[in-house]
């Protein structure tokens, strides 16, 4: 494990990583709270969730079809640069709001967002697989992303309680800054890396990227259980402040501890990941969905606050362990030519399936109850668990998968799970 470290651009986009993740849910905290203090309806929170991650899941594999050829080095640094101008925009919005801008302006930055994070992990891809290192770099990322990922909302609360949301749409822009200038100073990030689609138009690299996954059965069932599995797992976002707030009378500080219980389970998951990397991927990803389904189960069940924050809590286990599993079998099946398209495609279905399942899980809540929602989810993620074990076996995915390169002699493939055996 600390083999990774040794590497410097890695130790640079491990720290874009992180400082994207306290970005992201400050942000995300910040504007939500703008939203619907300035139109006081659900239906415009609603309208920021769908402009901010739902609509760009459809307008990124554009973008990303058109930057992947290009160089890392040069690219991310200009996105986040990007990112920062948009959030300076949005924080001078706060004084002069009006909704449909401040909509048009999320939608963006979403765009840009989702293109980055593509492109800074297929450029983490291209750092790792030579050195034979993904499974040990993505353990490290997902321990630094989760952990940020239990802290964000916190220090988002605090910045947006103490300064307010244009501090806080101030204090990203100042972090994407941090970002753009941790990656324009890196060295050692890929350069350029053209592929067979030459001076293809971008629409048509979008549509060689899913004819080339529908053509490849491991990258084609991963997504496909990436986006039902991302539907039943968010149908819970949308209901979980009512539920804390209204179903158990534990105000603001209950939904915190809702979330903060979320992200602790996630950075034991992602330890746990660290710990059993190397151990096949299907058996990752379909434990991950069972202890999902056992933490949304515990939550639709649960009167009071203390035995829903130890539902939370294993359910965020299962996706610390389950989102790192996934997108780690995706790339071991995909070659380093194809890897911004596919992770473009991954980042969009991410973003995108969420929205199903935040109508679901609002639509559920308001004709019947938040624990309908959750025993729902609970199903779902059930259903998941044992679809990736039924699908995900050796014999579907024959292929092996994708091996470093260039390939050290001292080791052979043995089997579709990634497993190798030293000779």
């Amino acid at each position: 494990m600390k083999q990774v470290f040794r590497i410097p651009a890695y130790r640079r986009l491990l720290a874009s990583y992180g400082l994207n993740e306290l970005t992201w849910s400050v942000g995300t905290i910040a504007l939500a709270v703008l939203v619907y203090r300035r139109t006081g309806s659900a239906l415009g929170s609603s309208a920021f969730f769908l402009s901010a991650q739902f609509l760009p899941a459809f307008l990124s594999p554009l973008l990303v079809a058109r930057l992947g050829v290009e160089a890392p080095r040069r690219t991310l640094p200009l996105l986040y640069a990007l990112e920062a101008l948009l959030f300076g925009l949005l924080a001078w919005m706060t004084s002069h709001f009006s909704l449909v801008p401040v909509l048009l302006v999320a939608l963006v930055d979403g765009v840009v967002a989702i293109t980055a994070r593509a492109l800074a992990r297929a450029a983490t891809v291209d750092v790792l697989r030579p050195r034979d290192l993904l499974h040990e770099g993505n353990a490290v990322i997902n321990v630094v992303f989760s952990a940020c990922f239990m802290g964000g909302p916190a220090l988002g609360g605090l910045v947006v309680a103490a300064g307010g949301t244009a501090a806080a749409l101030l204090a990203d822009c100042a972090l994407f800054a941090a970002i753009g200038l941790v990656l324009a100073t890196a060295s050692g990030l890929p350069g350029a890396n053209p592929d067979e689609l030459g001076e293809e138009s971008t629409w048509r690299r979008v549509r060689a990227a899913v004819a080339h996954v529908r053509q490849d059965p491991p990258v084609r069932w991963l997504l496909i259980l990436q986006g039902g599995g991302m539907i039943a797992f968010t149908i819970s976002i949308p209901v979980e402040v009512v539920f804390a707030q209204h179903t158990l009378h534990a105000g603001a500080g209950g939904y915190g501890a809702l979330l903060s219980g979320w992200g602790g389970g996630a950075v034991v998951g992602s330890a746990a990941y660290a710990r059993w990397r190397r151990q096949p991927g299907r058996l990752l990803i379909a434990s991950s969905g069972a202890a999902l389904a056992v933490g949304f189960a515990i939550m639709a069940s649960a009167h009071g606050i203390v035995v829903a924050v130890i539902g939370s809590a294993v359910g965020g286990l299962g996706n610390g362990v389950g989102s790192v599993a996934q997108r780690t079998m995706l790339q071991d099946y995909t070659s380093q030519r194809w890897m911004a398209l596919v992770m473009g495609l991954n980042e969009a279905i991410s973003q995108g399936m969420p929205g199903i399942g935040f109508v679901l899980g609002g639509g559920i809540a308001s004709v019947a109850d938040p624990r309908v929602a959750f025993a729902v989810a609970a199903a779902g993620s059930l259903a998941f668990a044992v679809a990736v074990w039924l699908l995900l076996t050796p014999v579907r995915l024959s292929r092996p998968p994708e091996p470093p390169w260039p390939p050290d002699p001292q080791r052979v493939p043995t089997g579709a799970e990634g497993h190798e055996t030293l000779v």
